[in-house]
């Protein structure tokens, strides 16, 4: 490979490391995991109050006693219950089971609320129940004060019963007066009703998430029977419950539970979706009011998991990219509610992240699919796939498929890999009630197992003809055959997700000065999901009971403390503690039912820097491995150890390395991806917050510093191993005003990855074979998808190939541009093309979106007066743009981030590129060598930004190198193509 000029040409993604075989056991097919747990679940608030001390106050106390049901048992987190402000108020507000109150949950001062940690679940039935008695001011029964029950979708919300993100909010004053409310109403509800002035109130609201959207609120023995609002299309399926209490006067309390072992009773909870950071759920409730159908709509509410992600629609056929027919693709249509609904023709979607393998080697995809609703015959289908490609157009049977799996109403199954059907145990299943519940359960790598269920049942089980992917992308789809008739996706479980799915701080609360103990989470909470409490005494009452403030496997928890005391004969320096086994035992047993708030444990922090052995690391993580079943184990080391060996337990290794530039954190990246244990494990990065304070930063200022934070996240999007962005640090609310750029930096990553905004796809490659007229595309992520064969747009061998989002967003697809005749010929989203004559002999080609309207209009660059003419309707000149020099090839994008195409050129003599940010004359805003003699210009987002940078086609090696975004590294390169062929660049999907 010919070098880039003045570059440093980095690996284009991190490969698996390889595992020694010797003495491997022989592979087995894998159990899928059960990620479908529920049950109902009761909490009786019943315990001594002699349980009820600083801090913890007793909510979170003894929870294995006086909680019941199949399901676990659910710890519950302090919120604000305030409308203003996210910040919860001292643990003393809320406590369970007080000498004055014994038995009750118990709520003192002003405005507060909790949350259980798992959220409420219909039955089979389509209904839940939630039903507790309170008393909503103690001994008064004429007050406006309230109790309130909310159901919310959000497990972010603060528990206001009034709020946007409710979804239904009771209140029940001490007066007996009662209130429903749904988000967004205001203060005003939608129901109101009266019952006698009581002492206590017995509550019961029965929830139906069927098309009669009923509710039943029965209180002390009175049914109101309501309907819900207009603005409601069905209530939720899933809900997370928040009890909360409003209280205007100086000592009184409000109490949930009758004192004597009735407090909160649930129909059923899912007792999966929060008890592991790792997992993934997709309910599909939500409202259709977003441009694609509601596909992306309110993804961070209806997915109930730390975890959120998005799809794409694609095609769901073989071939070239492309969308689905219009509007056949959407989530909680009113013709198909709180499901992912296919109405015509053959679509799919795709899940954006990929589905990972843990350090069990293995992941497990299930979903609920219906074929036909209301069908039980018939070809109709839906699929379930894990393809190798990251833009794959979801076609069950296509190349790119690692595995398959085709459900026919009438229960005819088809299993695919590579194209090819795969024999089954069985070929067929009852069809029952025409819903399947289906697995796949997929162990990476040349292991080649797999376990596929339907209903149950194991219709395959055992080793596939080629390798299974690591990271694998899921797709859903439908083919429909019969007209009028319906296919549906409900509840998407995946084990583990790849890609950026968690996001916040190190040092969240350090004990040390400036921090000095103090929770800063809730200042973050609106972009993390996931931050680091670091150093944490948690032996000392007065610290541990920030846990109850933590969302469900939220928090991680630093045990430095606990496994390692200062080393003697080394000042500075630790060495481990003798009695670490137990010592990590009673930590455990204190945080208790806590437990369920922790995501990760984090280990002694750089263990080689304190100059430990490699068997001292590796016998730390197995003793916390072994206090904290289940939980994932954090393991950073430090820069000058990146090739010490990775202890084997570890689930998410990193390094810090502050400020030293982007080819040197891919760099190091590699060297540490070199040294892992297994290529199971994944990775985080720390990218710094604060300047001059982290090493390595000296004066770097905070453009700097924002600059840096948008390096770290373009890394993370070419390696979906990289899992976690963990920020190192937040002292304090003074940090946003003294490092304003990087703050909002933060602010825009985080709350990309913790609501899952939906962002470009990385830019994938492709040719224009002039030969036999045909095109081939590549996946970002360097998997072949698919050819064209001969295209009847192309008929002369100068003909120029163009690609662009024609009708508006959504997936590129391939034009021409026909010199002879100056005439562009676009395709349409119904197979049809329009043909566009514009310019003058001679011209160059452009295509771009000129103002920003989200659709590519054609253009061309007059060379002999080195002038752009642009339109934005494909017939007039809009704007005319005089830049460059003679000699000079055009070259045009979205230089500036702004959604708008400008123009550009690339000067072939120097290898150099001119940008500008806008579409008028002038100096260059931008300009950057990269490539080598010889070289074609292209460009491309690259790192899936929503800016374009620069890139090089290398025709001798047909190797594609997409640039960093100024021009000093090769962020991505593929080789993909023979000699000969034209270069393509797009957004395949």
């Amino acid at each position: 490979m010919a070098a880039i000029i003045g570059l440093t040409v980095l690996p284009a993604g991190l490969g698996a490391a390889p595992a020694s075989a010797a003495d491997a056991p022989p592979p087995t097919a894998p159990a899928p995991l059960n990620l479908t747990s529920a049950g109902p679940f009761s909490d009786s608030f019943r315990q001594s109050p002699s349980l009820n001390t600083v801090p913890l106050h007793g909510l979170n106390v003894g929870l294995d006693q006086r909680q019941q049901g199949s399901a676990r048992t659910a710890s519950w987190t302090r919120t604000s219950g305030r409308w203003d402000t996210a910040s919860p108020p001292d643990s003393s507000y809320v406590q369970v089971s007080t000498a004055d109150q014994p038995n009750r949950l118990v709520f003192g001062t002003g405005l507060s609320a909790v949350m259980l940690g798992a959220p409420v679940i219909a039955d089979a039935d389509g209904t839940y129940t939630v039903s507790t008695v309170t008393d909503p001011v103690v001994g008064d029964t004429s007050s406006g004060d309230w109790a309130s029950l909310v159901l919310s979708r959000s497990h972010r919300a603060n528990g206001y019963v009034t709020s946007g993100d409710v979804d239904l909010g009771l209140i029940v004053t001490s007066s007996g007066r009662l209130s429903l409310f749904h988000g967004g109403g205001g203060e005003t509800p939608f129901w109101q009703g009266t019952v006698k002035p009581a002492d206590r109130y017995a509550v019961s609201l029965k929830v139906s998430t069927g098309a009669d959207k009923a509710v039943t609120l029965t209180v002390n023995g009175t049914a109101f029977p309501i309907a819900g609002p207009a603005s409601v299309n069905r209530w939720p399926s899933s809900a997370f419950l928040y009890l909360g209490a409003y209280i205007s006067a100086p000592g009184e309390i409000t109490t949930f539970g009758d004192g004597t072992g009735t407090g909160v009773n649930v129909s059923r909870i899912d007792a999966s979706a929060t008890a592991d950071a790792r997992r993934f759920v997709d309910t599909f409730d939500g409202s259709p009011t977003g441009t694609d159908d509601g596909l992306n709509d309110d993804l961070s509410a209806r997915q109930p998991t730390l975890v959120s992600a998005n799809y794409t629609a694609v095609s769901g056929a073989k071939g070239l990219a492309a969308g689905p027919p219009a509007g056949s693709v959407r989530v909680n249509s009113p013709d198909a509610p709180n499901v992912l609904s296919f109405s015509q023709g053959t679509a799919a979607v795709r899940l954006n992240k990929p589905a990972t393998a843990d350090l069990s080697g293995s992941y497990t995809v299930h979903v609920r699919l219906t074929p036909a609703v209301g069908r039980t015959s018939g070809t109709d289908a839906a699929t379930l796939l894990v393809s190798n490609a990251s833009g794959a157009t979801g076609a069950v049977d296509a190349d790119d498929v690692a595995l398959g799996l085709r459900v026919q109403a009438d229960g005819s199954l088809k299993l695919y890999q590579g194209g090819r059907t795969l024999p089954l145990l069985t070929n067929t299943v009852s069809p029952g009630s025409g819903t399947y519940d289906v697995s796949l359960a997929l162990t990476g790598g040349t292991a080649r197992q797999a376990t596929v269920t339907v209903n149950g049942s194991t219709v395959f089980a055992g080793t596939t003809p080629a390798a299974l992917p690591r990271d694998g992308y899921v797709h859903l789809g439908s083919q429909r055959a019969t007209p009028g008739t319906v296919g549906t996706v409900d509840d998407l479980r995946v084990s583990m997700l790849g890609g950026l799915d968690y996001y916040g701080y190190y040092d969240i609360m350090d004990p040390d000065s400036p921090n000095n103990s103090v929770d800063h989470s809730a200042e973050v909470a609106s972009w993390t999901n996931m931050n680091n409490f670091t150093n944490q005494d948690l032996t000392d009452p007065r610290y541990a009971g920030f846990l109850d403030y933590c969302r469900p496997a939220s928090c991680v928890i630093d045990v430095s403390k606990v496994v390692v005391q200062p080393d003697p004969t080394r000042p500075g320096k630790f060495r481990p503690s003798p009695d670490t086994p137990a010592a990590l035992a009673a930590l455990a047993s204190r945080i208790g039912a806590n437990l369920d708030k922790v995501s990760a444990v984090y280990t002694l922090d750089e263990p080689y820097y304190q100059g430990f052995t490699a068997d001292q690391v590796q016998t730390e993580v197995n003793q916390v491995h072994a206090a904290f079943p289940g939980k994932m184990l954090a393991y950073t080391t430090d820069l000058y150890n990146l090739t010490a060996p990775v202890p084997s337990g570890a689930d998410l290794v990193g390094f810090d390395n502050y400020c030293p530039g982007r080819a040197t954190i891919e760099q190091n990246l590699a060297s540490l991806q070199g040294a892992l244990a297994s290529p199971d494990q994944h990775l985080v990065l720390f990218p710094e917050s604060i300047a001059p304070d982290p090493v390595g930063c000296g004066k770097a200022t905070d453009a700097v510093v924002a600059g840096n934070n948008a390096d770290y996240r373009a890394v993370a999007a070419q390696h979906p191993r990289v899992v976690y962005l963990q920020n190192f640090r937040w002292l304090n609310a003074q940090q946003a005003t003294d490092m304003p750029l990087t703050t909002r930096q933060q602010q825009h990553i985080g709350r990309a990855v913790i609501d899952a905004t939906p962002t470009p796809a990385p830019a994938g490659v492709g040719v224009y074979r002039p030969g036999d007229h045909s095109i081939s595309q590549n996946s970002h992520n360097d998997v072949p998808l698919g050819s064209s064969g001969p295209s009847p747009l192309f008929t002369a061998p100068d003909d120029v190939p163009l690609t662009g989002h024609w009708q508006g967003p959504g997936l590129d697809t391939v034009g021409v541009y026909h010199r002879a005749t100056s005439t562009f010929v676009l395709p349409g989203a119904d197979g049809t093309t329009t043909s566009y004559r514009f310019g003058n002999p001679g011209d160059i080609p452009v295509v771009g979106d000129w103002s920003g309207r989200g659709r590519t209009t054609i253009g061309v660059y007059r060379p002999d007066e080195q002038t752009f003419y642009l339109s934005d309707d494909n017939a007039t000149a809009t704007s005319h743009v005089k830049y460059g020099n003679p000699g000079w090839t055009p070259l045009v994008g979205n230089w500036s981030g702004s959604g708008r195409t400008t123009v550009g050129a690339y000067d072939r003599d120097t290898q150099t590129f001119h940008l500008r940010d806008s579409n008028t004359p002038g100096p260059d805003d931008h300009s950057y060598r990269f490539g080598n003699p010889g070289d074609t210009p292209i460009k491309g987002d690259w790192d899936g930004t929503g800016t374009d940078t620069v890139g090089v086609y290398r025709p001798d090696t047909q190797t594609f190198y997409g640039s960093a975004k100024d021009g000093t590294m090769a962020a991505y390169s593929s080789r993909f193509g023979n000699p000969g062929d034209n270069p393509l660049v797009g957004n395949w999907g």
